[in-house]
């Protein structure tokens, strides 16, 4: 096909895609859960002029001073650079936040039919995967949020691509560019550098008749130009780091490879150590990896397969293992299974290894057409009088219809849920009559401190996972005032949210119908002091 038709493709589906993601956007009034929460309060604080600031404590992995603190020294900053456009445009529009994601997004469809048609060579096969990668299950509602999906896919997605094209058009240069992406990626999510291994192995696999001393030359200069572009976006990064923490990547994310269970990550004074992770004995670890690998695969089963696409899936990456791109992205779908099951075994199937993921659709709905034009061929051979390419329209538009139908399900079950969250933080910052200075007023301990100061624009800690007695050696800590409890407490707080008192602190006000209680700490001003 020539490059017109392509072209005038490409452009009717971006069309197709904007509209979608922006339809799907405006659905979404404010950050849902704490993830978008998190870089939705860190675009305002670029937009007010802050800096890489955070005005609330999601954990205590790194025992922080104060607020507010430092900011992305777990998480990674990107998506808040990507957001704060928005927020200094229109700080109050959690739409603006979004924009540019949904441009982002809507690029996803055409790289998902540019890999196709690469791989496939086809156009009706390139049209499926474009809108199979836009009508995407369970991802579906995520895209346009200010949060890690969207770029990590792209950027991600672009650098498993690109490295590929290697094995079919010539140009070393184009190394550069993938190892800024890869610079990206890791931008992004902090997992993003196991790309650059991935990508780094390109060249090693490019069938080529040279010598020993040729492909030395050919894979040591790839390889300066690989880190050469990852170190141009990374560098800047790095240098920051060493200034506010005294190393280039901190080191709060490594603890968590020894939780022992997913809230330890909102421990406070605990000893998440080598030592500690073999004290908690060898029957539970075990237990705890093997649960890992059992429902990560069903993550990838579900939200990287759509469910009823993996058998295909699975039948299309075997007929395209020679393809030097999808070989590279099945490579990076066994290290990525591997790290967030057996090393950061609780964060990767709570969400790490869903949100890494998305960088691996669009070839997983390439590996999904061929695996379907395998299987209505194999069937064709066997059954008279079928017609194999009529088959396959058939089986191609249901199977799109099925990806419609999940991706509809799925945001029928989010977006409600979303459109309501944390509403009832607005109405708490109310109560309290937050001052308009910026960092003014009383802390808050909670249980979603970005989602607090996104609505209350207050500073916000979070509730340790623990006791009152655990919870009190915080709030002395941080100078909190006030403590919010609702139905989603720490296991050690049941009795305190059930009697609605505990000692130390006084029941002052309920929201929600008495959901949500608001306690203020006995003998503790406003301003935390004593």
């Amino acid at each position: 096909m020539s490059q017109h038709p392509r072209r005038r493709d490409l452009l009717f589906l971006f069309g197709i895609a904007l509209l979608t993601r922006f339809l799907v956007a405006v659905l979404i009034p404010r950050p849902g859960y704490m993830d978008a929460a998190y870089y939705a309060g860190g675009a305002l604080r670029l937009a007010q002029g802050e800096g890489f600031s955070e005005p609330f404590l999601w954990h205590y992995l790194d025992d922080p001073a104060g607020l507010p603190r430092p900011g992305f020294l777990y998480w990674m900053p990107l998506p808040a650079l990507w957001a704060a456009p928005g927020a200094l445009l229109f700080p109050n529009s959690f739409l603006a936040l979004q924009l540019p994601f949904v441009l982002t997004s809507a690029l996803l469809p055409l790289m998902a039919y540019s890999v196709a048609w690469e791989v496939i060579g086809q156009r009706r096969a390139a049209w499926w995967t474009g809108l199979l990668t836009l009508f995407s299950g369970f991802f579906f509602p995520f895209w346009t949020l200010p949060e890690t999906f969207a770029p990590f896919a792209l950027f991600g997605g672009g650098a498993l691509w690109l490295a590929g094209r290697g094995d079919r058009e010539d140009g070393v240069s184009r190394y550069v560019l993938t190892g800024a992406l890869v610079g990206l990626a890791h931008l992004t999510r902090a997992d993003g550098v196991v790309l650059l291994p991935v990508v780094a192995l390109a060249p090693l696999l490019r069938s080529r008749a040279w010598s020993a001393a040729e492909r030395l030359r050919f894979v040591v200069g790839c390889w300066a130009l690989l880190v050469g572009g990852y170190l141009v976006v990374m560098t800047p990064w790095f240098v920051r780091n060493g200034l506010v923490a005294g190393q280039p990547l901190p080191s709060a994310g490594a603890q968590t490879l020894w939780l022992r269970d997913y809230d330890d990550l909102f421990c406070y004074g605990c000893d998440l150590s080598f030592r500690s992770y073999l004290a908690w004995g060898w029957e539970d670890i075990l237990r705890s990896k093997l649960y890992a690998l059992w429902t990560n695969f069903q993550h990838l089963v579900a939200e990287g397969g759509q469910i009823f696409l993996f058998p295909l899936i699975v039948v299309g990456l075997y007929q395209l293992r020679r393809q030097l791109d999808v070989t590279l992205s099945l490579i990076y779908l066994v290290l990525l299974y591997g790290i967030h099951s057996l090393a950061f075994t609780f964060p990767g199937w709570r969400g790490s290894f869903f949100h890494s993921s998305s960088a691996l659709l669009p070839f997983l709905n390439v590996a999904a057409w061929a695996g379907l034009d395998t299987a209505v061929r194999w069937l064709a051979r066997r059954r008279s009088g079928w017609r194999a390419r009529q088959a396959q329209a058939v089986f191609a538009v249901a199977a799109l219809m099925g990806a419609v139908t999940l991706s509809l399900y799925v945001s029928v079950g989010k977006l409600p849920a979303w459109q309501e969250a944390d509403a009832v933080y607005g109405e708490i910052g109310a109560w309290l009559v937050a001052p308009d200075e910026v960092d003014g007023g009383p802390v808050v301990m909670v249980g979603n401190p970005p989602g607090f100061y996104y609505h209350a624009r207050m500073l916000s800690v979070v509730l340790p996972s623990g006791d009152v007695a655990t919870l009190l050696a915080a709030a002395d800590r941080y100078g909190v005032s006030y403590v919010v409890l609702d139905q989603n407490r720490p296991a050690g707080l049941a009795q305190m949210y059930t009697s609605a008192e505990a000692v130390g602190l006084d029941l002052v006000a309920t929201f929600d119908a008495g959901r949500v209680q608001l306690y203020r700490r006995v003998g503790v001003s406003q301003s935390g002091e004593e």
